[in-house]
């Protein structure tokens, strides 16, 4: 069972971690170095970070809720098991804290994702329809002000998140006399 445990808290470590990486190398690298190198070239630009955020905000952040998600339960199921012998540690005052930061991340990645994209999409092609239009812009403008918003909500939870595990993962080590 220690092993089951050990191997699920890898995978949602792994999955973690390359959602909140991921934030961090599209917020930060990719469009900055998009906006600079690409300055001349809006079109290409646009058409640049709408196919990295695209795969990034469906399909691979969709993949690390969804391991993350099997992940935790398996890991409620073996606790819940008589013969398990395996209790979760609880490092948090409130004790669904971990899971409900879990599930507000889950809920605003799949808004940002099925919802605030689709709507960024749409308000990119009037855009590029109609360059002269400014309400267009400004438009699209505060749709990227929200994700870039929600993105940095996402990370901080995120990072809550690896703290917390890491307070598991030290607790856990400790209640099995290994540390």
């Amino acid at each position: 069972m220690k092993r089951l445990i050990s191997t699920m808290n890898m995978f949602y470590l792994f999955a973690l971690t390359l959602w909140i990486g991921g934030m961090f190398l599209l917020g930060i690298l990719v469009e900055i170095i998009v906006r600079v190198k690409l300055k001349e070239q809006p079109l290409v630009a646009s058409k640049v970070m709408n196919t990295v955020m695209d795969a990034f905000n469906v399909h691979i952040i969709y993949y690390c809720i969804g391991t993350i998600l099997i992940a935790e339960l398996v890991k409620f199921l073996v606790a819940k098991s008589p013969r398990s012998g395996y209790s979760a540690p609880r490092v948090t005052k409130s004790r669904f804290s971990r899971e409900i930061i879990l599930a507000i991340m889950i809920v605003l990645a799949v808004y940002v994702g099925s919802g605030l994209r689709p709507e960024m999409h749409a308000m990119d092609q009037l855009k590029k329809a109609e360059p002269q239009n400014e309400k267009l812009q400004i438009q699209f403008d505060r749709l990227h002000s929200r994700l870039t918003w929600l993105y940095t909500v996402n990370m901080i939870f995120g990072l809550s998140l690896l703290y917390i595990h890491g307070k598991e993962m030290a607790r856990f080590r400790e209640d099995d006399g290994s540390a």
